[in-house]
């Protein structure tokens, strides 16, 4: 069968990054303040569009309007962050869809990373990396949560899937699948089950120079629910 063949990323301002949000106001705070202070003129994406999850809203915590980027903020009609990203990739202008997470934090070389991984594939999985140095972000770290299991096929190295903390998607190719299976309402193998989609029509591939952090700040009770919430995607996953 015919696979997807996606053209090479040139520019950041190709790149319209997606955010769904959910009761964490302090999350954006700390995300557009790192974002502004690691992103030079050369690397900014096309646009930010904040996604709110049902009843949720958001405030913008910087004046965005000296920079040369749109930030917006829309609403989802529906639960979870799977309506809310399919929201925010159809209401992108650009060509490439860069996903995040409201607890994550950006680093220098987040977008250009991709540009220089840039190979062909219709979907790119960046690094992530744990903000905090206490017991619990490194247990995160040790066990690469956050990254996903890798596909070795006749030497060729790619990931099994995509981790939307950090990956990029050609616009095309959410396109062509329907994006996220909204039927997944919590946030948790929705970006697998993207990913598992995208691998039948086209090639995903590392970004290992992207790098956010992902912060970790909700101590042993975050914890226990995070991988209560895992459990309960990797069963929707299996059915």
């Amino acid at each position: 069968k015919m696979q997807l063949i996606a053209p090479r990323i040139k520019a950041t301002q190709e790149i319209s990054i997606v955010i769904p949000v959910k009761d964490n106001q302090r999350g954006i705070d700390h995300f557009f303040d790192d974002f502004f202070k690691t992103q030079g003129l050369q690397s900014l994406p096309l646009e930010i569009l904040l996604v709110c999850d049902k009843g949720a809203s958001i405030n913008l915590p910087w004046d965005c309007s000296h920079y040369p980027i749109e930030v917006k903020v829309l609403c989802s009609s529906g639960t979870g962050p799977a309506s809310a990203r399919n929201v925010g990739w159809q209401s992108a202008s650009g060509k490439w869809i860069l996903f995040t997470d409201s607890d994550c934090r950006p680093t220098s070389k987040w977008l250009e990373g991709y540009i220089e991984a840039s190979n062909g594939s219709i979907g790119y999985v960046g690094t992530v990396l744990s903000y905090g140095q206490d017991f619990v972000s490194r247990y995160y770290e040790s066990q690469s949560i956050l990254m996903p299991s890798i596909n070795n096929q006749a030497g060729v190295i790619s990931p099994d899937y995509l981790i939307t903390a950090n990956a990029l998607v050609w616009k095309k190719a959410l396109e062509k699948i329907g994006g996220f299976n909204e039927a997944i309402k919590i946030a948790a193998g929705e970006d697998v089950d993207l990913g598992f989609r995208l691998r039948e029509i086209g090639d995903l591939s590392f970004a290992v120079n992207s790098v956010v952090f992902h912060d970790f700040d909700d101590g042993l009770v975050g914890f226990m629910r995070r991988f209560r919430r895992y459990g309960k995607g990797n069963r929707q996953l299996a059915e």
